[in-house]
């Protein structure tokens, strides 16, 4: 049970943390402008947790049914197309980004 309640304090203080950078709170002021991450790395990356924390319930309930099935792949699409936007796409989307006016860091 203690673990079960570690990770839930982990997950939701990465994801507090990760919004105050996005949102540009306090913690990303106090960070170097070098070393903040990219914006849309972090929302990519809320993006796959939040598909995970919807697909694990259901997964460990239910594992062979139809929604769990689904779920699984959606999950997979989301963490393949993850992995390749940040494997080898990351100079495209920085340049999409950059030339859209969006803020990069």
């Amino acid at each position: 049970m203690l673990s079960v309640n570690a990770a839930l304090l982990l997950g939701l203080g990465a994801i507090g943390l990760s919004i105050s950078i996005l949102r540009r709170g306090r913690f990303y002021h106090w960070l170097k402008p070098d070393s903040r991450p990219r914006r849309w790395v972090l929302i990519l990356m809320l993006g796959l947790f939040a598909v995970f924390v919807i697909w694990f319930p259901v997964w460990m309930i239910w594992p062979h049914a139809l929604i769990s099935r689904v779920l699984t792949l959606l999950f997979a699409v989301t963490w393949g197309i993850g992995f390749l936007t940040l494997r080898w796409f990351s100079g495209l989307v920085d340049r999409l980004v950059q030339r859209k006016g969006w803020s990069l860091r």
